[in-house]
């Protein structure tokens, strides 16, 4: 029996680029196949990593406190475990009594916001063009229908809150075990690097986690800030469902630079239903408070862990948010971030030390007038 290699079709010429190109194609088909029908487990991995990269911050904080290893690790980990079950315990039920009390009062409410003075004047300002749209926003926020569609039908959203479950049950267990095992992760990938490489690996590895850690860590503080500050404003002001705003708030507020702007808008539009002056007030304070976050809170609690132009920030978060929705938006930033300093610490200098022949100069000689 003849062997592949002995076929003479395949030694040479079209038809052997031919079959190999299309083994390269089928190999990237089925690669590309594997990695879209992981990608619900891959997202699981990352969120878990990037969790653990944003504690272990704190880590390190209480190993310079003269705490153990072990000690530092076991004190972090419990820190962690209590807020999963405090959130469990506490955050859960506010959200979802709260939010479901709101998904109800929403086609009251839209029926009092048509009844406002102010939203009378402009409509009529408009020649009443906005009086069938808020009537069919109303019609729509009272069918269930139309909810169920939003999650997929009554069985995908079944589907969704058993994943979600499990999903969040596997991010904490593999959180734990990322934060305890790191270093030993760490050293193994670091074995794997050649030895003449290593020392630099090990340094712009170390930067990029250190940066990721303290830039997560401080959003999760600078999103509690935000989050904590709205239900003040927002029950001060009387709006309604202020805890359950304020719960959507944080996870907003984590995605970078714009969140906090969604955040707003959000529950501004909300206070609407309350009163044009509510929303107003509620407006010009959380503007007021986005200034102070930016300049005052952003540079103490991140500090200059990662810096990168605004407009990569948005093309990062919409790339992100389009790939992986929610997650990808979060970990934009930093993902971005990481890049750069590859590019800024890797290959520019390995740009920079590539020499070539120089260039033949063409010297172009004058013509001289013949005398005469």
């Amino acid at each position: 029996m003849a062997r592949l290699k002995d076929l003479p079709l395949l030694h040479g010429g079209p038809f052997s680029f031919g079959f190999f190109g299309a083994l390269g194609v089928l190999l990237a088909l089925v690669i590309g196949a594997a990695i879209v029908s992981l990608t619900y487990a891959l997202t699981l991995i990352f969120m878990a990593l990037f969790i653990a990269l944003g504690l272990y911050p704190l880590v390190r904080r209480l190993e310079r406190w003269k705490f153990s290893r072990s000690g530092a690790v076991l004190t972090v980990l419990g820190g962690f475990l209590l807020a999963v079950v405090l959130l469990v315990r506490f955050i859960s039920p506010i959200l979802i009594e709260e939010g479901t009390a709101l998904v109800r009062a929403l086609p009251g409410s839209f029926d009092d916001l048509a009844n406002q003075p102010w939203f009378s004047d402009l409509n009529g300002s408009v020649g009443g063009l906005l009086t069938p749209l808020v009537d069919w926003v109303g019609v729509a926020a009272a069918d269930p229908n139309v909810w169920l569609a939003v999650g997929g039908g009554a069985l995908q959203v079944g589907y969704n809150l058993v994943n979600a479950s499990f999903g969040t049950i596997f991010v904490v267990v593999l959180t734990l075990y990322f934060v305890a095992g790191l270093e030993a992760i760490k050293s193994s990938m670091y074995a794997l690097v050649p030895a003449y490489r290593r020392e630099s690996f090990i340094d712009l590895s170390e930067t990029i986690a250190a940066s990721v850690g303290k830039y997560l860590s401080g959003m999760v503080v600078l999103a509690f800030f935000n989050a904590t500050f709205t239900f003040i404003v927002l029950s001060v002001a009387g709006v309604r469902y202020a805890a359950v705003l304020a719960i959507l708030a944080f996870p907003i507020t984590l995605i970078p630079l714009v969140g906090s702007v969604v955040s707003t808008t959000f529950v501004t539009v909300i206070s609407l239903f309350t009163s044009l002056s509510t929303a107003v007030v509620v407006l010009l304070v959380m503007l007021v408070y986005m200034q102070v976050e930016a300049y005052v809170l952003t540079p103490r609690v991140v500090g200059k862990a990662i810096s990168i132009p605004a407009s990569l920030v948005l093309i990062g978060a919409m790339v992100g948010g389009t790939l992986l929705g929610l997650l990808g938006a979060l970990i934009a930033c930093p993902t971005t971030a990481s890049i750069l300093l590859i590019i800024k610490e890797v290959i520019v200098p390995r740009q920079d030390a590539k020499t070539g022949p120089v260039p033949d100069t063409i010297v172009i000689a004058k013509e001289t007038p013949e005398p005469g």
